[in-house]
């Protein structure tokens, strides 16, 4: 038996003919049961549209309403940013007519407003407003909303505020995640992924966006140019010229002609006006490899740009701005050079905001496996007829590419890989495809020494020479975090090598 609120009797006996009567209302424990199971139900969901069509779904199974709607806010509480309908028995996504004065009201006041055939409540959760449920009943028949479905769709707009907000967090803190994680791991193209090349590339993205100079330390063939024109490519200078310079592949007058430009007649043989590099890359990077070759009057000229941005050519006296963002590379110890006197105290403070220190590939020797690899993929075309193209490296091979020592770095590996491709006949690159000096390297090893003793030192090696970095070289500490005693690592570092 139907039984009417309070509210509804005002309306029957108020401004209602007598003949309307309130539409079918479920019992309370059902309502209180199915709104339970609705909350666990979207509890569960990340995706706001799963949330919605869940809710949709659920208030025709507790509400007599033939159209429902779910609007959403964004900052402007004039104007909803989407909106989501339904059609009762319908998977029907069309929209129908709303009285969208009483949404934005409803969504402003955060009152409810109720009318005989349509109802509209506010979904607020934690003062954010986020958005309107929006319930209609046919035009036709004498039923109308009662107290009972307006309290009722109250309480789903309120469960429906706090998933939906939910889910925007979600969203946002996932977004946040891809962010983070294109800004750690900036665009590169190197190869490796070892904690000591990781922290190469977070270097890159966090000084790639900025203008200060940039100074690459390392041995050579660590890939310093290759960082130099990554951090280029994360810059706001991204889309102009990268121009890189060896310092050391000039001689010293041409060296200074070639950087910053020269008059007419400043020399024997300059028959016309001639720009040099940094006029050229006005507005772009220009990498200066192999620094500490830089002769002593030029540096002068250098910390000139760097402070002031200006040139002036050879023979000239008109002062020239330049834009350029310098990064330097060398494998020279420069505080080392400025003891010597070979290089300028000032230039090298200025150079040295942004130090970056290149592992060699000794000390990132996970990474050899992959880095093999993608030499193999560069030079296929280099193995020739009649032999067959080489498709990866045996066991046998990579052992000794992991046990030697690699003084040159990435480039000699490069270098070997190359070598072992042109002098190999089978797919697979072996032992006796290697340069003479990394085949010795194995050679003068103790030859009762077995393969996997030889394996195993070749890793502990690694993950002693890994954990020592981190500890800056603290023997006691790093004896630790292996578990081992202080004397019994001591000796083992000794017997590695590692002294």
């Amino acid at each position: 038996m139907l039984r009417l609120t309070d509210t509804e009797r005002s309306w029957c006996y108020g401004s209602h003919p007598p003949d309307r009567a309130g539409a079918y209302e479920a019992a309370k424990a059902t309502t209180l049961t199915a709104l339970l199971r609705m909350n666990a139900s979207i509890s569960q969901l990340h995706s706001a549209d799963e949330i919605q069509a869940r809710i949709l779904d659920f208030i025709f199974q507790v509400i007599p309403a033939e159209r429902a709607a779910i609007l959403l806010a964004g900052h402007d509480q004039n104007h909803f940013i989407s909106s989501t309908y339904r059609s009762a028995g319908s998977l029907n996504g069309d929209g129908f007519p709303i009285d969208e004065t009483v949404a934005v009201r409803v969504l402003r006041g955060g009152i409810s407003d109720c009318q005989d055939k349509a109802i509209c409540c506010p979904m607020t959760t934690f003062g954010t407003k986020v958005g309107v449920i929006y319930a209609a009943m046919a035009q036709s028949g004498v039923e109308w909303f009662t107290g009972s479905h307006l309290q009722l769709l109250e309480s789903i707009g309120s469960a429906t505020a706090v998933a939906l907000e939910h889910a925007r967090y979600v969203a946002w803190l996932e977004g946040e995640n891809r962010r983070l994680n294109e800004f750690l791991y900036a665009e590169h193209g190197m190869i490796g992924d070892s904690e000591r090349m990781k922290e190469v590339y977070r270097f890159i993205s966090r000084v790639g966006p900025g203008e200060r100079p940039v100074l690459i330390l390392g041995p050579s063939g660590t890939g310093k140019e290759l960082v130099a024109y990554a951090i280029h490519l994360n810059s706001p200078r991204s889309h102009t010229r990268f121009i890189p310079v060896n310092c050391g592949a000039f001689s010293e007058s041409l060296l200074q002609s070639e950087l910053f430009g020269y008059e007419k007649g400043a020399f024997t043989g300059a028959v016309a006006r001639q720009k040099g590099l940094f006029e050229e890359a006005d507005g772009c990077t220009i990498f200066l490899d192999e620094i500490g070759e830089l002769p002593l009057n030029m540096q002068a000229d250098l910390l000139r740009v760097i402070q002031e941005g200006e040139i002036k050519r050879l023979g000239g006296k008109a002062v020239i701005k330049v834009n350029v963002r310098i990064i330097a590379a060398t494998n020279r110890n420069l505080r080392e050079e400025v003891q010597k006197g070979r290089f300028r105290e000032d230039l090298f403070y200025r150079l040295n905001v942004l130090p970056l220190e290149m592992p060699t590939l000794a000390e990132r020797r996970e990474d050899i496996p992959k880095l093999a690899a993608h030499f193999i993929r560069k030079y296929p075309h280099i193995r020739c007829a009649p032999y067959p193209e080489v498709l990866g490296i045996s066991s046998e091979a990579h052992q000794l590419l992991a046990a030697y020592n690699w003084p040159g770095n990435v480039r000699e590996l490069e270098n070997t890989v190359e070598w072992a491709i042109s002098m190999g006949t089978t797919p697979y690159i072996l032992p006796e495809d290697l340069p003479k000096e990394i085949r010795q390297s194995m050679d003068s090893a103790d030859p009762a020494e077995s393969l996997y003793e030889r394996e195993f030192a070749a890793f502990q090696k690694s993950l002693f020479e890994r954990i020592l970095r981190e500890t800056r070289r603290n023997r006691a500490e790093a004896a630790r975090r292996l578990g081992w005693h202080q004397n019994s690592f001591r000796r083992r570092c000794s017997e590695l090598g590692l002294e």
